[in-house]
C-alpha cells in the first residue's frame, strides 16, 4: 500500500518538472525563431519594469516586424 502512494506523488511531480520545462522552453524558442523581431520589444518592457519610463523601442526594428508579419499573413491568404 505505500508503495503505490509514493509512486503517484512521484508521477505527479515529473509531470509537474516536464510542464514546467515546456513552459519555459516556449519563450527561448519564440526568441530565438525571431531574432531582433521580439528582442526590441522584450528590451522596453524591462526597462519599463525597471523604472525607465522613457524608453521607446527601435523604430527600424518595429518596421521590419510588422513587415514580416504583413507577409505571413499575405502568404496566409494565398
Amino acid at each position: 500500500m505505500l508503495g503505490q502512494g509514493t509512486r503517484s506523488r512521484g508521477q505527479a511531480t515529473t509531470e509537474h518538472i516536464l510542464i514546467v520545462v515546456l513552459v519555459a522552453i516556449r519563450p527561448i524558442g519564440v526568441i530565438t525563431a525571431f531574432g531582433n523581431q521580439v528582442r526590441g520589444p522584450f528590451r522596453v518592457a524591462i526597462e519599463r519594469l525597471g523604472g525607465v519610463s522613457d524608453s521607446k523601442p527601435d523604430s527600424a526594428i518595429a518596421r521590419s516586424a510588422r513587415n514580416e508579419v504583413h507577409k505571413s499573413l499575405s502568404s496566409l491568404k494565398e
